[in-house]
């Protein structure tokens, strides 16, 4: 891992649920969420919602997962209500689902939602590539060097899963257009749990290439190419995650 660099990660979580609502699907969350401080002037609830909103999109949590307000509450030391109604938020935002005495689920993807979900994300992060591009200074392809040889340096699933989502949304920040970044923040509340269950075979040397491209045209200030290596490796990595998704045929 590159030096100044720290990349934190957790064991997984166990969520406390009774038994008759574990069968079948994982309970547990890797830790760690952004921090909630209560003493902050923003609400809780809206801290919680953001917490949990960025650790789906980090692949903190697995696919199928039951989450419920009590155990993520002792988890994050905080009240349960505020817990509650940021999971309801999440509801509304269709990331996850409620269901009565049970919590909430953690929906799974089939290859075929995947596959229309990369259609959408190459054209939104491969926007957001072009525009940064014009944007892009040396720290920032400084940082980017640096969260790419962290990937390619560790062995910890959880750490290679926070790097790559450092280094995409760098970029996609620096693109400086909020709507669009939202956008891109939506695709990846979804895609962000799927990435949990199938991290293993992402760690590989061809995705450090493919982010070294985009590296490379970002440094060059060539906005058509850092579009097309973003969704190179977009693609790239969606062929070794649907291979393990329900209904796993890749499109022609």
């Amino acid at each position: 891992m590159a030096a100044g660099l720290s990349i934190c990660y957790s064991p997984p979580m166990t969520l406390d649920t009774p038994p008759s609502r574990r069968r079948g699907r994982p309970q547990s969350v890797a830790a760690p969420f952004d921090a909630v401080d209560p003493t902050l002037d923003e609400p809780v609830e809206r801290q919680v919602y953001r917490s949990l909103r960025r650790g789906m999109m980090q692949g903190l949590i697995a696919p199928d997962t039951v989450l419920t307000g009590r155990s993520l509450a002792q988890h994050m030391g905080l009240s349960v209500q505020p817990v509650r109604d940021a999971l309801k938020r999440l509801e509304a935002d269709g990331a996850i689902i409620g269901r009565p005495q049970s919590g909430f689920h953690l929906p799974a993807m089939t290859a075929a939602e995947y596959w229309e979900t990369i259609e959408i994300r190459i054209r939104l992060e491969g926007l957001a590539g072009r525009l940064a591009t014009a944007q892009a200074t040396p720290g920032l392809v400084a940082r980017l060097g640096a969260l790419n040889d962290a990937m390619r340096a560790t062995a910890e699933p959880p750490a290679y899963l926070a790097a790559n989502f450092a280094f995409h949304f760098a970029i996609y920040e620096q693109a400086r257009r909020a709507t669009l970044l939202s956008l891109i923040e939506n695709f990846w509340v979804r895609i962000g749990p799927v990435l949990h269950h199938h991290q293993d075979g992402l760690a590989t040397e061809a995705a450090h290439i493919k982010h070294s491209r985009i590296i490379a045209a970002l440094a060059a200030g060539d906005g058509a190419a850092a579009e097309q290596a973003i969704v190179d490796d977009l693609v790239s990595a969606a062929h070794i995650v649907v291979q393990r998704l329900a209904g796993s045929v890749a499109p022609a």
